[in-house]
This record gives C-alpha cells, structure tokens and sequence, in this order.
C-alpha cells in the first residue's frame, strides 16, 4: 500500500501547466458532433435533458429495477416479470423525461404484477 501510495507522491515529473484535457473533436466545436447534433434535433429528440441530473438518477433508478425483474423472472422462470423488466429498461433508454419515465415504470411495475 505504502510503495502505491510513494508511486503517485514523486515529484520527478512534474505535469505541463498548458495542457488541455479536452479533445476538441469531441467537443461541440467537431464536426462529427454538430452533424448528430442536427440530425436529433431534426428528427425530434431533445439533447437538454440528457445531461439533467434527475433524467441520469430517474435512468439509473428505473434501471436497476428492471434489472431486478430480470433476475427475478430468471430465478422464477416467469414470463411476466421478464416482458415487464424489459419494458421498463426499453423506457430508462428511450423516454428522455425523467417525469414520463418514473409514470411509464410504475405503470410497467403495475401490470406486470398480475398472475
């Protein structure tokens, strides 16, 4: 731990002062980047809300669930919890409103409750 730890502390080679971490070809300024750009604002999507941290939790959360539906319909071999686990993640990738996400998953939670 001691020698991982003295690795990262030397002062040998100190890093430049003008050194840009970005890569600006993957930045806005690329070309590559304003043509996806235009291509989703043309065919409707909104690329605001991708970075909103409610829309990342609301993904990460809903995610998760419908992981463990999956797991849970593997384990039980059930149908019905598998479609809805593949639901609610088909909606944590392509809803892109944290709002109608939460509403579109626990509507999926609901019906795929029944027996």
């Amino acid at each position: 731990m001691m020698f991982a730890f003295s690795l990262f502390a030397t002062t040998n080679s100190p890093a430049p002062a003008d050194t840009n971490f970005m890569d600006p070809s993957i930045t806005d300024d690329g070309a590559s980047t304003k043509m996806l750009n235009d291509v989703l604002k043309k065919n409707g999507v909104s690329t605001e809300s991708m970075l909103d941290e409610h829309f990342l939790f609301a993904s990460v959360i809903w995610g998760g669930v419908a992981g463990g539906y999956l797991f849970f319909a593997r384990k039980q071999r059930e149908v019905t919890p598998f479609i809805g686990g593949v639901a609610m993640m088909a909606a944590s990738f392509l809803i892109t409103s944290w709002f109608w996400m939460t509403l579109a998953s626990i509507g999926i939670m609901v019906g795929s409750t029944g027996r």
